[in-house]
């Protein structure tokens, strides 16, 4: 498991305020998480919890026959939903769906381009589906989309407890091209990885996910699920250069010499033959399936 050090944690506490505070994860998607890390997981028995919340229901619905998973039938009821995806790609959804209630929009409230946010993380979460396909993982798909959209969450935590220190790391990482991470090393004595991990661990995600998000910087720290992390960290370097959404920098990089590219080609040499700039373009098509994710996960 990502551990924290205790000073870092203090820091932490001391910069956004008691971490009673933060979001916790809706009750019916830490149910359904829990149930399905269990062996005793049933589909009644998640559509018996799902009953509970028709709203988060529907939306799981809409998913599932949008554009994004691209079903050959229509899944009209949550039972089928969970024989045609299963049991884990269900709860990966339900907990994708959720943490936008957890983090809902602040009308009023000044804030870093929250829609742009949302677009770059669920395009690195879908990208990163498709690159685990491409390399003959599928099953990884709904946890490193997961991992995906939640690799730079600690960056909304950073922006709804201390705006205005977000802020200025923000703007001096753009005047100085370099990247967030950098700066708040710098400034803070810690990352939003590092943040991320914090609520990650208080959600008591699994540890691909919590990997996922400590280590998309230093990705050759996981230990548990490198595969996974590595994987969401070449799909958020995919992003930035289709220049998807806005994770909050556009330091420059380049694939092949970036240490994720190279420990997932130690895994999947394959990886080496895959056409960087005709994935790159292949993946123009995939762009509006985010959209329509967002629109009805947020709507």
């Amino acid at each position: 498991m990502p551990e924290i050090e205790e000073q870092i944690k203090e820091k932490i506490i001391s910069l956004i305020g008691d971490l009673d505070s933060l979001p916790t994860l809706p009750h019916v998607a830490a149910q359904v998480m829990d149930l399905t890390m269990s062996s005793r997981a049933s589909v009644r028995d998640i559509s018996r919890i799902l009953e509970g919340d028709p709203s988060l229901t529907s939306k799981v619905l809409k998913v599932a026959n949008s554009a994004f998973y691209g079903l050959k039938q229509q899944v009209n009821s949550l039972e089928l939903a969970l024989v045609v995806l299963g049991m884990g790609e269900i709860s990966h959804l339900i907990m994708s769906v959720s943490v936008f209630s957890a983090f809902p929009d602040i009308p009023g409230k000044e804030t870093f381009d929250r829609e742009k946010f949302w677009v770059h993380s669920a395009a690195c979460g879908h990208f990163a589906r498709i690159l685990a396909k491409r390399l003959g993982e599928p099953m990884l798909g709904g946890e490193v989309f997961v991992g995906g959209l939640l690799h730079d969450i600690g960056k909304i935590v950073l922006d709804e407890k201390r705006h205005d220190v977000f802020t200025d790391i923000f703007n001096r990482a753009k005047d100085e091209d370099r990247s967030i991470y950098d700066v708040e090393k710098e400034v803070l004595g810690f990352t939003h990885a590092e943040v991320g991990l914090v609520l990650a661990q208080m959600w008591n995600l699994p540890i691909s996910i919590q990997e996922a998000i400590a280590y998309h910087h230093i990705p050759e720290q996981a230990e548990k699920a490198p595969f996974t992390v590595g994987i969401v960290r070449v799909a958020d370097l995919f992003c930035k250069a289709k220049e998807i959404g806005f994770g909050g920098d556009n330091k420059g990089f380049i694939f092949s010499e970036d240490i994720s590219w190279l420990l997932i080609q130690k895994v999947k040499p394959e990886l080496a033959s895959i056409d960087i700039e005709k994935f790159t373009y292949e993946l123009d098509d995939e762009i509006e399936k985010v959209r329509e994710f967002i629109n009805i996960t947020r709507g």
